[in-house]
């Protein structure tokens, strides 16, 4: 989870009075809790949340794989990568593809922002939500 999910979990739990949410994955768990405002002074509400965000905001933020299947660089083995480590990124531009039951799917940046690292090789298996791209969001 990034810093703008966890401000978009924060505020669901707001808006549908929700006191605690949990998530957790193979590297990480998130436990969020909100105390009642009756009574409570607003300082003590709001720490809590600063330190379940502080840890996030130190994490690279990524650009995961929208499903299971064979990675690829570009969009043919005789034309050049898509993006490489460096490249200027916009939202919503091809980053790279994937091969899904012989069908070819579009990897697109979330963010626009800068490629800082890749974290799979070309033709690579990659899961759902693997981590494919690191980027450093303008």
């Amino acid at each position: 989870m990034n810093l703008d999910e966890i401000k978009t979990v924060m505020a669901l739990m707001k808006q549908n009075d929700v006191t605690e949410f949990e998530y957790e994955n193979d590297e990480q768990r998130y436990k969020l809790k909100r105390g009642s405002t009756q009574g409570v002074p607003t300082t003590q509400l709001v720490a809590p949340v600063e330190e379940a965000v502080a840890p996030v905001a130190d994490e690279p933020t990524t650009i995961n794989a929208p499903m299971v299947g064979i990675f690829y660089e570009a969009p043919s083995p005789d034309e050049k990568a898509f993006v490489k480590v460096g490249d200027q990124v916009e939202k919503g531009q091809t980053i790279g593809v994937i091969e899904a039951m012989k069908m070819m799917h579009d990897v697109v940046a979330d963010h626009a922002g800068k490629i800082t690292k890749v974290l799979v090789a070309n033709e690579e298996n990659v899961e759902f939500d693997q981590p494919l791209f690191e980027i450093e969001i303008d």
